[in-house]
């Protein structure tokens, strides 16, 4: 079992090199570096900000505007000059703490100064923004025995105590996996880690380069992006974790294999009440680090985290952020980042990195990455906006100048017109929708890599990404970025607290990603795949991020797996639709698990349908019905393996009800729609639900389709991008007047002859 995540997740420690480690440390600098800090110590302590501006998150250094577009590498002394060619000089080195934490309450930091300087020897006007990691040190681990993650399951073989292989800025590639590593509950970590970043940042805050450092983002745990270390074998039965989550429930009574898809609250309290603890102290941790960071640069400079991660968060009952809140609305960060989709294919005899997802009847969903992909985001974008966070997408396509194919995330293409697309649609898509990126490559790092220089330092990408720096520059300050989308996908993480565990679908046969649970794969993500291609913008968001004028601006609203609901939240939702004449899609349970126990009536108040839960496994698969307004689709969707409980719909003597699908092995409704307190209710007990079927409710709805096509559009109020999703014409419909970027005329309808995969980016003129 390979383990999933970003492309740092993926690489294999055993592969790593073993030699010229600690390069930071060695990094000889020129004579005239005494000469750099003189010139640094004359300039202002830099100030940067992310401000809520003119529709959204907008980046702001030493009082101007700039477009937030940065680079990453696996080894930026070797492709920070390139990437200033491409217009970029926001640098996010890669930093491990532990290399400059030498004992108990003792540092050195000056390695660290020797490493910063060179960035700035080799790019002159550079501004850094590190990405820490408070792993500890091994002489720590050996000191606090009691205080590491103990895990319930047999770890692998050469998984625990990897060998140490460390890079460029002190960072250990094993610890974003090994599980020998300081439970995230241990207050003595929480205690020694605050007070070793403290220091650093005094440190940083007493140096010449405080006037480029532009923020801090603080990252850890498995693959950096906080999910627990270990989460792959069960974790955490250590001391630590007993104490503030215990008793931790027993590996068999947390996997279940074989139950149902939602636990009984009743029975199983005590394993949803571990898993609320569990991940309500992860958030909490993280933003403990976020308020240290923000006190020690007293507010100067912006700070920032991967968190809240819904899509595509494999081992999520583990691994997941099931209680974003304290990082989503914490005043100390600014912004959240992620990778965009990693999602792999699951269609016999394809490459797993092709990434095209079809369901178990065959319908292709669309594809996740390479050319004509979506690129969608993992995160709930408009949550993030509508918590005052800038968003950057970690945008990290493999390139024809690697000739290294991966079987996993990260993955591109082998061609210059393909890598070129999906640089189009990556950079396109920040630009577009208001957001920020940085570019993230791997073309040093070998093995497993073969490239040997940066995958993204070559003339034709060095042109083609310096246009968008340029575009970014030139329209960014003068756009509204504010959402325009008429489609909510609404998402509820606690669902994941009391539904079926991730192990419990192994083999995972058939999944595109694996070690994923049955809703997260199906029902999230790959759903996902048909949201991002319905042909207009969707915004995606938690449910308890709706607003109640959101009533008046969206026309269609998919809850997606809205499962484990309040009493109190039910009649938030139900005060929200109520009257408003939207569209309300509910998939699968909505509301059906409570605090206490199953809520049936929960379910049929929200949707309007009286239900029959059927218990005996069965095919979560649905025959389509519709023969309405031009669209006919008889076609079979979801997924074949028996699951249970399912939900059919009972008619009984209303005639309102509009049957639209049947369960495929038996004559019970499975999906319906009707009118329900002055609004339009659709029920579907099983998805992935196919495009075809989404774009004839959208347009049902009242939603703009900006595209004729089922094509993956963005867009905010001042840009838009369209990507084919197959060759042949399209019209292309804006609610105001737009501009083809790189000249044209400024139009509400475009015609548009485009290729697969093909990128068109258009702005508002006036």
């Amino acid at each position: 079992m390979k383990l999933v995540g970003t492309a740092i997740a993926a690489i294999p420690f055993s592969n790593l090199p073993g030699s010229e480690l600690f390069e930071h440390r060695s990094a000889e600098l020129d004579p005239d570096v005494p000469k750099l800090f003189d010139r640094l110590l004359k300039e202002r302590a830099c100030s940067c900000a992310v401000r809520m501006e003119r529709g959204g998150a907008r980046l702001y250094l030493n009082g101007k505007e700039e477009y937030p577009l940065l680079a990453v590498s696996s080894s930026l002394l070797h492709t920070a000059q390139s990437y200033r060619k491409m217009g970029i000089r926001f640098l996010h080195p890669l930093i491990g703490m532990e290399d400059g934490w030498i004992a108990p309450g003792k540092y050195d930091w000056t390695r660290f100064d020797n490493y910063f300087s060179k960035l700035l020897e080799l790019v002159p006007d550079a501004f850094i923004l590190p990405r820490l990691h408070p792993y500890v040190p091994t002489w720590w681990k050996e000191t606090h025995p009691d205080e590491l993650i103990k895990c319930g399951l047999p770890i692998d073989p050469g998984q625990y105590k990897a060998v140490e292989q460390v890079i460029e800025g002190g960072f250990n590639w094993t610890a974003l996996g090994d599980p020998y590593a300081a439970s995230f509950a241990s207050e003595i970590y929480k205690r020694d880690t605050a007070a070793m970043l403290r220091d650093f940042l005094k440190h940083m805050e007493a140096s010449p380069l405080k006037s480029r450092m532009m923020g801090y983002q603080i990252s850890g745990m498995h693959t950096g992006e906080w999910h627990y270390l270990g989460c792959r074998w069960m974790p955490d039965y250590s001391a630590p974790m007993q104490k503030i989550a215990g008793p931790v429930p027993s590996t068999e009574r947390r996997i279940d294999k074989g139950g149902p898809l939602m636990r009984d609250p009743e029975k199983d309290r005590d394993v949803i009440e571990f898993l609320l603890k569990y991940h309500k102290n992860t958030a909490e941790t993280v933003a403990m680090f976020g308020k240290v960071i923000k006190e020690e640069t007293v507010r100067r400079v912006i700070c920032g985290t991967f968190f809240c991660y819904v899509l595509e968060n494999v081992m999520i009952q583990e691994a997941g952020h099931l209680v974003p809140e304290a990082v989503l609305t914490s005043p100390d960060f600014d912004y959240i980042a992620t990778p965009y989709t990693y999602q792999r294919s699951n269609v016999p005899g394809y490459q797993r990195y092709d990434s095209d997802v079809i369901d178990d009847a065959g319908n292709w969903l669309g594809r996740a990455r390479g050319v004509g992909g979506d690129g969608a985001y993992r995160v709930l974008s408009e949550s993030m906006r509508r918590n005052n966070k800038m968003f950057i997408s970690e945008m990290d396509p493999s390139t024809y100048v690697e000739p290294y194919r991966r079987s996993e995330g990260g993955s591109g293409s082998e061609t210059v017109e393909g890598t070129l697309k999906i640089l189009q649609r990556d950079l396109g898509q920040v630009f577009a929708t208001g957001h920020a990126g940085w570019l993230f490559d791997f073309g040093h790092l070998m093995p497993p890599f073969k490239a040997n220089k940066g995958w993204y330092d070559d003339p034709p990408m060095i042109k083609l990404i310096k246009s968008f720096a340029d575009i970014g520059a030139k329209y960014r300050p003068i756009l509204d970025i504010s959402p325009v989308s008429e489609i909510a996908a609404v998402y509820e993480p606690k669902s994941w607290l009391a539904t079926q565990h991730w192990w419990a679908e192994e083999p995972w046969n058939g999944f595109g990603i694996v070690i994923s649970d049955y809703f997260g794969h199906w029902m999230v993500n790959s759903q996902a795949r048909t949201i991002n291609r319905v042909g207009a913008p969707t915004d995606f968001m938690y449910r308890f991020d709706l607003k109640t004028e959101d009533r008046m601006r969206f026309k269609l609203f998919l809850m997606v797996n809205t499962f484990f609901l309040t009493p109190a939240e039910v009649e938030q939702l139900q005060a929200l639709f109520k009257g408003s004449g939207a569209t309300v899609v509910w998939f699968y349970a909505p509301g059906y698990i409570g605090p206490e126990r199953f809520e049936p009536k929960q379910m049929e108040a929200l949707t309007g349908f009286s239900f029959k839960r059927i218990d005996e496994p069965g095919p979560m698969m649905i025959r389509c019905l519709i023969d309405d307004s031009g669209t006919k689709f008889f076609r079979d969707f979801g997924v074949k393996k028996p699951h249970y409980p399912r939900f059919a719909v009972l008619p009984g003597d209303d005639k309102g009800i509009r049957v639209h699908g049947k369960w495929t092995d038996s004559d019970e409704i499975a999906f319906a729609g009707r009118e329900h307190n002055g609004f339009t209710s659709y029920y579907v007990g099983a998805g992935p639900v196919p495009v075809e079927v989404l774009r004839w409710v959208a347009e049902k709805a009242g939603v703009r389709m900006w595209s004729t096509k089922a094509d993956n559009v963005r867009a905010s109020k001042g840009a838009a991008m369209i990507v084919a999703s197959d060759t042949g014409e399209r019209i292309v419909k804006f609610p105001q007047p737009m501009m083809p970027v790189g000249g044209g005329v400024a139009r509400r309808e475009h015609r548009l002859s485009m290729e697969f995969g093909e990128v068109k980016l258009f702005v508002r003129t006036a």
